[in-house]
């Protein structure tokens, strides 16, 4: 068994980095086919509940404050082609709200995982030896700063370390290379020398300790990740919303022309005072008129539709509408 402790910082990173979504998805798989178990301290699970909203807001602040910069630099500096270019970002701007969401699903993934992983609790032994690490000044107190959650988190690793078999294997990971690494932020600071060695491994990338578990499992996960379909932008969803308007209304335009022949409609003249589901002006059939051979001409598909096919229209605008902060279900046109 491969046993995964992941640090507080490592969590946080891979909740609010589209480019960490295939470790989750790699842990994710690992964890459903018994190939590794992930352990989380009580410590990190309460550090992680804490911080995650507050990291997921920073990353969306970030993207719309660099944004603006890089609008900003373009509007002074830009000349050539300058109107397509902030066209382009506006249409990115549009998406961040989407892309920030994103954040939040993945959130709610590694919030699963933790559920699904080991649990230990803070003993006696990892807060004493914790304590006794900060008086002799070792690492991670060899730094000006409180780490006294860190030495617990890496005392209790150590704790739980001691009672796995020897043909497991037990891997701590953290990104806090500060408090936990060497020089050389691959490998762990010499005051660890007695907890990292044999089948206990320390890491400062989650990537390269799912390669030690199996070197091809995470290629397969990027490879498909890789041709995953990214966020649609507001340009794109605003054209097809326009073609769904103009089918739905050219779906409704023939339907008045069947009543019109079948003599439920009645047509009268430009002007007459009689309204109602049962008449139609002159001048307002005409232009309706024209408007369909508009519709007839921009589109190869206008119809007729099988129910199927006239209800996959319908959901369609309702669910793009919807994105976009309609209520479901508007379909007026």
């Amino acid at each position: 068994m491969f046993y995964i402790f992941l640090d507080t910082c490592v969590f946080l990173d891979i909740s609010t980095k589209k480019q960490e979504l295939p470790l989750v998805i790699a842990l994710e798989e690992l964890v459903r086919t018994e190939t590794a178990k992930l352990v989380v301290i009580d410590l990190v699970a309460q550090e992680y509940e804490r911080n995650k909203e507050q990291v997921a807001n920073k990353t969306a602040k970030r993207l719309s404050q660099e944004f603006k910069q890089v609008k900003a630099i373009i509007s002074e500096f830009a000349d050539k082609d300058r109107a397509q270019t902030i066209d382009v970002l506006n249409d990115i701007n549009a998406r961040l709200p989407l892309l920030t969401a994103a954040n939040y699903a993945t959130i709610f993934r590694v919030e699963k995982l933790i559920e699904s992983a080991e649990k230990i609790t803070i003993s006696e032994r990892s807060k004493i030896a914790a304590v006794q690490r900060g008086l002799e000044k070792k690492a991670p107190f060899h730094i000006s700063k409180n780490s006294v959650a860190d030495a617990i988190i890496i005392e209790q690793f150590y704790e739980f370390s001691l009672d796995i078999d020897s043909a497991d294997s037990c891997f701590f990971i953290t990104h806090n290379h500060k408090d936990f690494s060497a020089e050389d932020h691959r490998k762990p600071h010499n005051d660890f020398e007695n907890i990292f060695n044999g089948n206990i491994y320390y890491s400062n990338n989650l990537a390269s300790a799912i390669d030690h578990i199996d070197n091809n499992y995470l290629a397969g996960i990027e490879f498909e990740h890789d041709y995953t379909e990214e966020t649609r932008g507001l340009r794109e969803i605003l054209n097809v919303m326009d073609e769904l308007v103009d089918k739905v209304w050219y779906n409704r335009h023939q339907n008045l022309i069947y009543s019109i022949n079948e003599g439920e409609i009645e047509i009268v003249p430009k002007g007459t005072e009689r309204y109602g589901n049962h008449v139609i002006h002159k001048d307002i059939l005409d232009s309706a008129i024209k408007s369909a051979e508009r519709v007839e001409k921009r589109y190869e598909d206008v119809g007729p539709w099988s129910d199927f096919e006239w209800g996959m229209i319908n959901g369609k605008l309702s669910a793009l509408r919807w994105v976009l902060g309609d209520e479901w279900d508007m379909l007026d046109t």
